[in-house]
This record gives structure tokens, C-alpha cells and sequence, in this order.
């Protein structure tokens, strides 16, 4: 029988995580407006770059720590939902992680493109990429949000049933990922209100990663 020891190292991080993605997140500027001005703000973000691999890499420190909650409960009641939760933010990560690289690598391309020419063919062809592609990082973002908020809900419910943990943070998670699933499926792709969405998986992740150290401190 495999025993989870407990150990630092998923609460750790999973703070690292939430902590480049929140504050990669505060600096993100909000795009609006049609191609040529969402372009012209990614051109005149210096830190547009830094702020994506930031986000980036925040999502495997995010879901090595989603992996530690797991295995945490791995021997209590809630073993399957824990498996089960993983398992969809796996899913969840992996689609989140398509508008980020497209956003650090072609969406910096583009806007490069965009800025240094003339008004004319390249320029154009610049924006006509870009609203081409945009919109289906745009839409896996969107169905990332609600798989993050699913899989968020799994682990409110892992840590009421598991009761290894307060069942305060149980019940944040199911309300989190509850209001996850509904943003996502009621607002548009490219509101903002999304993002916010976002911000309750990863504020959820940030004090379940506290926990994790202060558990392993005692222990």
C-alpha cells in the first residue's frame, strides 16, 4: 500500500505557483478594442513576455502542488474524488496553457510585426493573424475555466469528505468552483470576468498551499 509522506514540497509549490500567477496576473494589461489596438498594447507592454512565462510557468508549480492535495487524501475517504479532481485540472492546465503560449509566442510575433511596419500589407496581415487565431486561444481559455472550476468543486468535496483538513476550505472550494462553472459558461470568451474566474482557483490553491506547509511543520 503506497503511504503519502508529508513533505514541503507541494505546499511550496503550490505558493510558488499562485504567487507568479497572481502577480502576473495584477500586471496583465486588459485587452480591448479591435486587433490593431489589443496589438498595439502587447507592442507597448514592455514586460508583455515576463508576465506570460510567469504565467507559464506558474502553471506546472500550480498543478505539482494540486498533485500534493491529492496525494494527501489519497488514504482517506475522499481518495477517489482526490484522484478524480487531479485528474480534470490536469485537463484544465493543459487547455489554460494554450492562450499563454500563444499569447508569449505568436501574439508577441505579431505585434513585433505590427509595430515595426508600415501602415500597409504587413501590418495588415499582422492584424488579420491575429484575429484569425486569437479567438481560439480565447475559447481555450474559456472551457479551461470551467474544467479548472469542476475540478475545484472535486476538491471542496475531497476535503469535507477526506476530513483532513477544515472543512471551511472545503466549502470554499465547492462555492469557488461553482461560481467558476458558471462565469465560464455564462459570459463570453472574451470578458474579462473570466480572469476573475481564474482568480478564485488560484486564491483557493495559494491558502490550500499554506496549509500544506503549516500541516508539514507540525508534523
Amino acid at each position: 500500500m503506497l503511504v503519502f509522506r508529508r513533505s514541503p514540497f507541494y505546499g511550496l509549490c503550490m505558493v510558488v505557483g499562485a504567487f507568479l500567477i497572481g502577480i502576473a496576473g495584477l500586471y496583465h494589461p486588459v485587452l480591448t478594442g479591435d486587433g490593431a489596438a489589443q496589438l498595439g498594447t502587447i507592442a507597448g507592454t514592455a514586460a508583455w513576455r515576463t508576465i506570460h512565462w510567469a504565467l507559464a510557468f506558474g502553471l506546472p508549480f500550480l498543478y505539482a502542488g494540486l498533485v500534493g492535495v491529492a496525494l494527501r487524501h489519497s488514504e482517506t475517504p475522499a481518495g477517489n474524488q482526490a484522484r478524480a479532481g487531479v485528474m480534470i485540472a490536469g485537463f484544465g492546465f493543459a487547455l489554460w496553457a494554450v492562450n499563454i503560449l500563444f499569447m508569449v509566442g505568436a501574439g508577441t510575433a505579431l505585434a513585433r510585426a505590427y509595430q515595426i511596419a508600415d501602415p500597409g500589407l504587413t501590418a495588415t496581415r499582422a492584424v488579420f493573424l491575429y484575429d484569425m487565431v486569437h479567438p481560439f486561444g480565447l475559447a481555450a481559455e474559456r472551457l479551461a475555466t470551467f474544467t479548472l472550476g469542476l475540478a475545484l468543486y472535486l476538491y471542496g468535496w475531497t476535503v469535507i469528505n477526506g476530513r483532513a483538513w477544515p472543512r471551511w476550505l472545503g466549502w470554499a472550494g465547492i462555492g469557488g468552483g461553482g461560481a467558476c462553472m458558471v462565469v465560464a459558461v455564462v459570459v463570453p470568451e472574451t470578458a474579462v470576468y473570466l480572469y476573475y474566474g481564474q482568480g478564485l482557483v488560484v486564491a483557493w490553491c495559494a491558502v490550500a498551499g499554506v496549509l500544506m506547509i503549516a500541516e508539514t511543520r507540525r508534523a
